[in-house]
């Protein structure tokens, strides 16, 4: 079956609030969310779509992975709620005696999701040196994971829309063979581009291209261990963002090993979505030490959130019935060579 990278019909404000409370992380990445939700304030709450992804949405169990993919769309942990918000909540464990001991207070007007999420964690840790319990201690866990994730989240310079027709120039400009004065040579047969995208996109390339060796001299990559249709794939996410290409996961796999070799970050960055959007039983494990073994936090993290909710793959934890690389990343531990 064909696959198309282009986004999905725009999710209307007030559907993707929806999606962003009480969507599945699979429900998130297939969205194409308005991005006035991502910057902006809930009509009602006034909260930001962080703030309720790390409150609202602790006790998921594909916590840290919804964090991960808001900051990918340019949710920013910096806004603050809007100054008219006056929405307030309670958390608490239990009930009788248990919920009056555990209970903490949430406010939200005058704070960042930065700041919310560490006010609720200094209550949490004061709650129970208080009352000498240790009901929040997984809570915790998953709020100094989500304030790690948003401190190192770059600032992100503001977002354009793209009109279609300058995709389609681009992809025009990717099929121009005739224009193209760079080879790339797969295992199936040659690929070719323009040198000056190539050098622009990829460090390692423009230093290949640009030495006394033969790359250099003959303007031409051996890439023989990649499928001629990854190689097509890697370059129509660098030209246009796009591809029509039938895909599955092991030429999305290969492609994705070119743009980890040759740093193209844009192109890794998409490839690293189209494979979460994949993720299946069945092709988990590789996907899965893929992103272990190349040190890809994003990926990562969304194999973690399908782990969580996959049956199958708990089974096969609990077993053992992954390699080992898999079975560490999973419990958190290093694999030795590991970025």
């Amino acid at each position: 079956v064909a696959r198309c990278l282009r986004p999905a019909a725009m999710v209307p404000p007030e559907d993707s609030w929806d999606v962003l409370e009480l969507g599945s992380m699979g429900d998130i990445s297939a969205s194409c969310l308005d991005e006035s939700v991502l910057t902006g304030h809930h009509p009602e709450k006034g909260i930001t779509a962080l703030q309720m992804i790390a409150i609202f949405g602790i006790t998921s169990s594909d916590h840290e992975s919804r964090i991960v993919q808001a900051l990918d769309l340019g949710a920013d942990p910096h806004l603050k709620a809007a100054s008219w918000c006056d929405h307030e909540e309670q958390l608490w464990k239990g009930s009788g005696d248990e919920k009056r001991r555990t209970v903490v207070d949430i406010e939200y007007r005058g704070k960042s999701a930065i700041g919310t999420t560490a006010q609720l964690l200094r209550d949490m840790q004061d709650n129970q040196d208080d009352n000498d319990h240790e009901r929040w201690s997984e809570d915790i866990k998953k709020l100094r994971r989500a304030m790690s994730l948003m401190c190192r989240a770059p600032r992100r310079s503001a977002r354009v829309s793209v009109d279609c027709g300058i995709v389609n120039l681009w992809e025009e400009l990717r099929r121009d063979a005739d224009s193209h004065d760079v080879t790339l040579v797969t295992a199936e047969g040659d690929v070719s581009a323009h040198r000056a995208v190539l050098v622009r996109a990829s460090p390692v390339l423009g230093a290949m291209l640009a030495s006394s060796m033969r790359e250099g001299r003959q303007q031409r990559v051996e890439i023989k261990d990649t499928p001629k249709q990854s190689a097509v794939l890697f370059l129509d996410l660098l030209y246009a963002g796009t591809s029509t290409e039938d895909l599955d996961a092991q030429i999305a796999l290969a492609a994705l090993d070119l743009a980890h070799r040759w740093q193209a970050a844009v192109v890794l960055r998409m490839l690293e979505w189209a494979l979460a959007a994949m993720l299946s039983d069945a092709n988990f494990a590789v996907i899965v030490q893929a992103a272990a073994t190349k040190g890809l936090e994003q990926l990562g993290s969304m194999c973690k959130g399908f782990a969580n909710d996959s049956m199958a793959v708990k089974s096969k934890v609990r077993a053992g019935n992954f390699p080992p690389a898999v079975l560490n990343f999973l419990h958190g531990r290093k694999e030795a060579g590991a970025p």
